[in-house]
């Protein structure tokens, strides 16, 4: 028997070829109720609420994710108020990016002296800094600094906020970060309340939100999302970005990236910087 504020953490370990199943793991899920996701190098985290999740749901999942896992999935029932406790224990590791950036939890020690210290509470909520696109796309930011400074930033898909609050770090006057679950709203906006960021927003909704907002409205467009996501909303990115403003992309294989580039550049984009990281990748690109 579940209750309400229980959520279910289930641990899927990709068979061979790991890459190429990862992302089978991660598309499968994504048409169950499971609505969190973390990728690592041999399996897939996927979290929803317990109360979603039936025992029928269960036998379904394991024949549909039978051909591309390894060994039988893992379940684990996990209380809303000790997912802090659940990173401490399994994910999260204080990380320094390019010895510019330190990211750390509430219950890590004061980290090296770096120009940007970002304190992170990571609840149910993406982006810790430790994934690899997440690592990525700070990198990527802090080579294009001079494109933060008093502008309007789009963080899509913001989860803890990370990004968005780095962008007001680097001078951005408007941060607005949207996410499709309201835990990691809320989540973003205490995040950005921790680290003194008072130009930064976050509103519950996914693209549907920008169709309200007006041509060229941002000045930097950041989506660290899958790529199924990126190549089904990139168009309304580019849409809300003003001419001249950059597009930071992460979320996918670096297999991937000839496809995200044809994408990008056949709505008038142009890729000015891209990096790899084992075997993801991230990119800018200018509108």
């Amino acid at each position: 028997m579940t209750s309400e504020g229980q959520f279910l953490k289930l641990t899927a370990t990709a068979a061979e070829p790991l890459q190429q199943n990862t992302e089978i793991i991660l598309a499968l899920l994504g048409e169950f109720p499971f609505d969190t996701f973390e990728t690592h190098d041999e399996h897939v985290l996927a979290f929803a609420k317990a109360e979603e999740i039936t025992e029928a749901l269960l036998a379904e999942i394991n024949e549909i994710l039978s051909p591309y896992i390894s060994k039988a999935f893992d379940t684990e029932i996990i209380e809303k108020q000790n997912w802090n406790e659940e990173w401490e224990k399994q994910f999260f590791d204080p990380i320094t990016v390019d010895d510019m950036v330190h990211i750390r939890a509430p219950f890590h020690p004061i980290g090296p002296e770096v120009p940007y210290c970002i304190t992170i509470e990571p609840r149910m909520s993406f982006g810790t800094g430790h994934h690899r696109t997440t690592q990525m796309m700070i990198s990527l930011m802090l080579k294009q600094q001079e494109a933060f400074q008093e502008t309007k930033v789009l963080d899509m898909g913001c989860g803890t906020g990370v990004l968005g609050i780095l962008a007001e770090k680097l001078g951005a006057k408007m941060v607005l970060g949207i996410d499709n679950e309201p835990w990691a709203v809320e989540n973003a906006v205490d995040n950005a309340s921790a680290n003194e960021c008072s130009r930064f927003t976050a509103e519950f909704g996914d693209a549907e939100l920008l169709t309200t907002m007006n041509d060229g409205y941002f000045d930097v467009v950041l989506a660290n999302i899958h790529l199924n996501v990126l190549m089904t909303d990139g168009k309304e990115y580019l849409r809300v970005l003003k001419s001249g403003g950059l597009l930071f992309v992460s979320g996918f294989y670096g297999q991937d990236l000839p496809l995200l580039n044809q994408y990008f550049t056949g709505l008038g984009a142009i890729r000015i910087s891209d990096a790899q990281l084992d075997e993801w990748c991230a990119a800018v690109f200018r509108k």
